[in-house]
């Protein structure tokens, strides 16, 4: 019968604790993992799922064409995992009131309160199902429909590019784990209307449908994508602006870039084991949402999202995705310069704990906890091994990004640019991998690669920090015109933020004109890592070194590079650079 003692997970957390931390377990670290993952699945309401195969492709690492009957791994390690906490029961944990049992032919732990005399039956607990069982139904993923995309003014090479989006979407998807897809294949009079496809959706039983349009104009594409739960309503939407969309490859890279944002990251969703309610759905369409604005790294967009995440995690507490996207966003409004790393800290370490424990194999998590670790701890080698985690959970643009910056600070620019080029292959059009590969191409020097890499023509697309490198590579190159034409070209001072302004400052002045960052030099409003940088550009290396001194006790991740960055080789003389390079060396192992 439920015991009303244990009315939360508390009391089995302590006790799992306790029996992993024994002398009889401690160096098993196979039977703690089936030990953990067992628990903490049936802790989240999901005891149902625990089977053979499920643990055997969870918990052992099978491929998902694992047979049971021919690899007998998991009735052994359960057989082994029963006789060891038998023993741990007789001996060191036999005054434990809270005892984990697992009945001999289930692979299903319950929760024993002793206090009876022998041979008495003993009350066994269930543990209270959380409201993440409001979440997640049984079923075998998400079903969702695609409908053809409508393309206007309509001519036939806009009808060819918008079929072709299609069919790739219908394909993306297809291959994207936790997806069933329904392809709607004929058009609509009313293509353009939601009503018919909600319709046809609800008569599917799709738990979301997707349509979108393509609207040309002279050499350029717009294309809109909606995302609607199944009661119509919309939860998300994004929009790609397209230059050359006469490439063949482009409405691949379209469908890659829409699939990658509505990534599904939930474990057993991903395994096509439950499906997703109403709430799982707009809770998908809020995370991807967040994700993108934060993507785009202004301070005011980044707090507006936290602020969004934080409701919807009121609504929704049970929701991997929208802890971890919370998490992310505390530390990007610290790398903006908008809070301290202390404080981002504070905010990131609950939602990321949160979103371990719904699923401590999620990538969004693991990458959510890399991050904190990485940026907010300093504490690399726990970087990478959550990065590791998340790699292994699946290939995602956000596991594959921190990789790669985890490798530049550690200098491996090879290993790097081949991490960021991976994430690229699935969102070609993130101002974050954009960035970032202009960066590690600046850091490793190669000056001509980041010129060819980043053409004219598409200039009018390129973010600010694409804009800085360039310019630069530019200036240490020789070609100091260049960088004065790209300036001109597409900076307007008066229109930009402080933090833009002084990038703007700072390539006029490796340009040879340092008449703006000189003015710009000390003021209150400009962060001591933009003051060291405009500092070293006018030759100022005296408040150079001072600032990055600041910076590093800030965290500021730039002082990471500074074994390699070239625009503080002019600094390398001085022992208080050395030193202070030394110390902000990122060790990974």
């Amino acid at each position: 019968m439920m015991n009303p003692v244990v009315e939360n997970a508390a009391e089995i957390g302590k006790e799992l604790d306790r029996v992993t931390a024994s002398r009889l377990f401690i160096n098993s670290a196979r039977l703690i993992r089936f030990l953990r993952f067992t628990v903490d699945t049936v802790l989240n309401g999901h005891a149902h799922l625990l089977k053979e195969h499920f643990i055997g492709t969870h918990v052992y690492d099978r491929s998902t064409t694992y047979d049971p009957r021919i690899d007998p791994v998991v009735r052994v390690e359960a057989r082994r995992l029963r006789q060891k906490l038998r023993k741990y029961y007789e001996t060191t944990g036999s005054s434990t009131e809270l005892k984990i049992d697992y009945p001999i032919g289930s692979y299903v732990p319950v929760f024993l309160v002793n206090g009876k005399a022998p041979g008495e039956t003993e009350s066994r607990i269930q543990a209270k199902r959380t409201d993440e069982a409001d979440l997640y139904i049984d079923g075998d993923g998400m079903f969702l429909a695609i409908f053809p995309f409508v393309c206007q003014p309509g001519t036939e090479e806009d009808v060819r590019f918008s079929t072709a989006l299609t069919d790739e979407l219908i394909y993306r998807f297809s291959l994207s784990s936790g997806f069933r897809v329904a392809a709607i294949t004929h058009s609509y009079e009313e293509a353009h209307s939601i009503s018919p496809a909600h319709r046809l959706a609800t008569d599917l039983g799709a738990h979301a449908f997707m349509q979108g349009q393509v609207r040309s104009n002279g050499d350029r594409y717009r294309i809109t994508i909606q995302l609607y739960d199944s009661a119509g309503f919309g939860v998300w939407t994004d929009r790609f602006d397209l230059l050359d969309h006469a490439t063949p490859c482009v409405p691949d890279r379209v469908a890659c870039a829409i699939a990658a944002r509505c990534h599904l990251d939930y474990s057993l969703l991903r395994s096509m084991t439950v499906s997703p309610s109403l709430a799982a759905v707009r809770a998908l369409g809020i995370a991807a949402r967040a994700r993108r604005e934060i993507d785009e790294r202004d301070p005011v967009t980044v707090s507006n999202t936290l602020r969004l995440l934080s409701a919807a995690v009121a609504r929704c507490p049970n929701d991997t995705g929208l802890h971890s996207a919370l998490a992310d966003g505390h530390v990007e409004l610290f790398l903006s310069g908008a809070t301290t790393y202390e404080v981002a800290y504070e905010a990131a370490k609950p939602a990321v704990n949160r979103s371990l424990a719904l699923d401590s194999i999620s990538s969004a998590a693991n990458c959510a906890a890399a991050a904190v670790q990485g940026w907010l701890r300093w504490n690399w080698p726990k970087a990478m091994e959550h990065v590791r985690l998340a790699l292994k959970a699946g290939a995602s643009v956000r596991a594959f990004y921190l990789y790669a910056m985890l490798l530049t600070y550690h200098g491996q620019f090879d290993e790097a640019l081949k991490q960021l080029n991976r994430a690229a292959d699935l969102d070609a059009f993130s101002q974050s991998i954009t960035t970032a590969i202009a960066h590690t191409l600046f850091l490793a020097r190669r000056y001509e690669s980041l010129i060819e890499a980043f053409p004219e023509k598409d200039s009018a697309i390129w973010p600010i920090g694409v804009v800085r490198y360039l310019g630069l590579a530019y200036a240490m190159t020789g070609s100091r015109e260049k960088a004065i034409q790209l300036i001109e070209r597409l900076i307007e001072p008066a229109l930009l933020s402080v933090p833009h302004r002084t990038v703007f400052a700072e390539m006029e002045a490796w340009a040879g004109h340092p008449r703006r960052a000189s003015l710009m030099l000390g003021d209150s409003n400009i962060a001591p890592i933009e003051n060291a940088l405009l500092a070293v550009a006018i030759g100022d290396h005296a408040t150079a070194i001072a600032s990055l001194e600041v910076a590093r006790r800030r965290r500021n991740p730039i002082v990471l590079t500074l074994q390699s960055d070239s625009r503080f080789d002019a600094l390398r003389r001085y022992d208080r650079f050395r030193s202070l390079a030394k110390q902000s060396r990122v060790v990974l192992e």
